[in-house]
């Protein structure tokens, strides 16, 4: 029941459709919905790159020396 409003009108075919689910809106949609989720994944994202930007300094450093 929830779809009777998303139908469009395609003129050059001349019939009613149903948009196209995007997998972009279903990503955001599951993170609007499971924020607990999202902060893991997210600040899971975050570390790994900060550890790799550290590993990276600290290998230029013992380089130098």
């Amino acid at each position: 029941m929830e779809n009777v409003f998303n139908v469009k009108y395609n003129e050059k075919m001349d019939r009613l459709e149903m948009p196209k689910k995007l997998m972009k809106n279903n990503f955001f949609n599951f993170m609007k919905k499971n924020k607990f989720i999202a902060i893991v994944c997210t600040s899971f994202i975050l570390f790994s790159i900060i550890n790799f930007y550290l590993i990276y300094f600290f290998i230029k450093i013992l380089e130098s020396i």
